[in-house]
């Protein structure tokens, strides 16, 4: 379930000017899911210092990059390096086996380095301690262990409360004490640890991050943002906390926040990662700013061309665009390249831009797209529980006097759990009252009246929408005078108060009055045979035709009417 965001969008902060971005720290990269640079960092380091520190570091990088038998190659190199009481490397040595759930060779080792340290040294306790967390690693609105299955969070609080006791004042355990205490259940110690740690010295934006990825967890995002306001206030260079933020403003569908948010995560952190540009033309085709989406894929075409995705994210963008063969050559290249990736809304997008292209001076080309079009949007639509795709698909139908496919179209959208709107009813109405008109074998004209039944109840629902538009009213009242033989529709009289009406709302507008000029007569006609069959009511006959020949005298048949001798109605 999406979770309604109720704090104020954090403009001081969004449009900040950002100084000269440091490159970020191994520890950073890490934070920030770049492993391989922060590897690479490490690495190199530790070739050109070699040391217990520095190859542990190494061993450390491969480690929270899900990485273990890597790792341990690096762990090995510092072994003989190690102090005798402070094994350090080698406790990461076990670590590798505790990772891999490898209990028979991790237990031993794990016993050995603690017994050497004779179970008093800070550094190798948190260590093993922070092992059993499983390295949480926050990032993209989440907080998770890289690896799960070690996670054991009592274990962690005791060995970090053990290395507490003989460091007091050391931030990354109190850091690692709050991840065990929110991987127990209980956010409230956590947070109080990562306090703790931030009085201690830890960097103040990773703790604040820190905090903020708790708070979301629990759902509390006015303290998430919050967090994170003060994760970017301590250091406007804090990368990791732009992309928090660019991925809650994604939760809550404020788009246009969350491009703007990642639009600053990738300048502040320099990350071209494949995943991350293309989440950031995701977000801005999401914040309708297509043009961007573009320009981003183009920008970054060499990163991202082997992605199939790219091609549907600028298929869709050139759609929205209105340049629908740009879109058209995307979304194929897309669906020729990841078949089995295609979804709905590729069609749909595709039916869209097929049925947008300018074919003029060509009917037989405009005839092959739109059909690509409709087939497309067919595809499409049933799929689609949020657009009314059955409604497009109607339209071009009607337009093309295809009435029984708009009828079925809009049987469809009805089936789909879609609600009509006023174009819908009017359509689904003007398509019955076509079909009304039948033939037999012989070519004899056939009133079906189900389907002016039919009609009639779609322009009913049409007219409350829109009680005094004059095409509905007129062919409610065309719909129930051709139900049946001409002098019976004059008679039962259910066509009469939509004539009524009709003429009320035109006759006296001259533009109308030629527009609807055979309508008018038929109005006229039709009012003064009921009042010469039904009512017998010679005044009022005689109103409806002196009105109807003022406004047409040159009709033959009004002329008729006012002859002695006249039929009642034609057909």
């Amino acid at each position: 379930m999406k979770t309604q965001l109720t704090i104020l969008f954090l403009s001081g902060l969004a449009g900040a000017t950002l100084a000269q971005v440091p490159t970020p720290d191994a520890n950073t990269l890490m934070n920030l899911g770049r492993f391989d640079e922060a590897k690479a960092t490490l690495v190199r380091n530790a070739q050109q210092n070699p040391s217990v520190q520095t190859y542990f570091d190494a061993g450390y990088g491969y480690l929270r990059a899900g990485q273990p038998d890597s790792a341990r190659i690096w762990f090995f190199k510092g072994i003989p390096l190690d102090e005798k009481r402070i094994p350090l490397n080698q406790t990461g040595s076990a670590i590798t086996y505790l990772v891999k759930n490898d209990m028979t060779n991790a237990g031993p080792k794990l016993d050995e380095v603690v017994a050497k340290s004779k179970g008093k040294n800070a550094e190798i306790l948190f260590r093993i301690g922070e092992a059993y967390t499983g390295y949480l690693t926050p990032g993209n609105g989440s907080i998770k262990p890289i690896y799960p299955k070690v996670v054991n969070a009592a274990k962690a609080i005791d060995y970090l409360n053990r290395a507490t006791e003989r460091d007091k004042k050391n931030p990354a355990v109190q850091l690692a004490l709050g991840d065990a205490y929110y991987l127990n259940n209980d956010a409230g110690t956590a947070v109080t640890r990562y306090e703790s740690a931030l009085e201690l010295g830890m960097n103040a934006s990773r703790v604040y991050q820190r905090i903020g990825d708790i708070y979301w967890q629990g759902r509390n995002l006015n303290l998430a943002v919050e967090n994170y306001k003060k994760a970017i206030e301590a250091n406007q260079n804090y990368a990791p906390a732009y992309n928090q933020l660019a991925e809650l403003y994604f939760l809550v569908n404020r788009y246009k926040e969350a491009a703007n948010y990642i639009d600053q995560y990738v300048n502040v952190s320099n990350d071209k990662r494949q995943e991350t540009l293309l989440r950031q033309a995701q977000f801005h085709f999401l914040a309708k700013d297509y043009q961007r989406t573009v320009n981003l894929i183009d920008s970054n075409r060499t990163a991202l061309a082997q992605n199939p995705i790219v091609y549907r994210i600028e298929g869709w963008a050139y759609s929205s665009l209105k340049e629908p063969q740009k879109a058209i050559q995307n979304i194929t290249t897309f669906l020729e390249k990841a078949p089995d990736k295609a979804m709905p809304d590729d069609y749909k997008y595709l039916g869209n831009a097929y049925l947008g292209i300018d074919n003029t001076g060509s009917d037989s080309l405009k005839a092959i797209n739109d059909s690509l079009g409709i087939l497309n949007l067919t595809k499409a639509a049933p799929f689609d529980t949020t657009e009314n795709l059955y409604s497009d698909i109607a339209k071009y139908y009607y337009r093309a006097k295809k009435h029984p496919q708009a009828v079925a179209a809009l049987d469809s959208a009805a089936k789909h759990g879609f609600k009509a709107d006023v174009q819908d009813l009017f359509r689904y109405g003007m398509s019955n009252y076509t079909l009304g008109f039948q033939r037999d074998s012989a070519g004899k004209l056939v009133r079906d009246t189900v389907r002016f039944a039919l009609a009639d109840s779609a322009l009913a629902l049409a007219q409350k929408a829109s009680p005094e538009y004059a095409p509905t009213i007129l062919y409610r009242a065309k719909a129930h005078y051709y139900a049946y033989a001409p002098e019976e529709a004059v008679r039962n009289g259910k066509a009469k108060p939509y004539f009524e009406q009709f003429i009320s709302l035109v006759a006296d507008k001259p533009d109308e009055r030629t527009r609807y000029k055979k309508d008018l007569i038929l109005a006229f006609k039709y009012l003064i045979s009921y009042n010469e069959l039904v009512t017998k009511d010679a005044s009022a006959r005689n109103e409806w035709l002196q009105k109807g020949l003022s406004f047409f005298p040159e009709n033959k048949d009004l002329a008729k009417i006012a002859a002695p001798e006249t039929d009642t109605v034609d057909q």
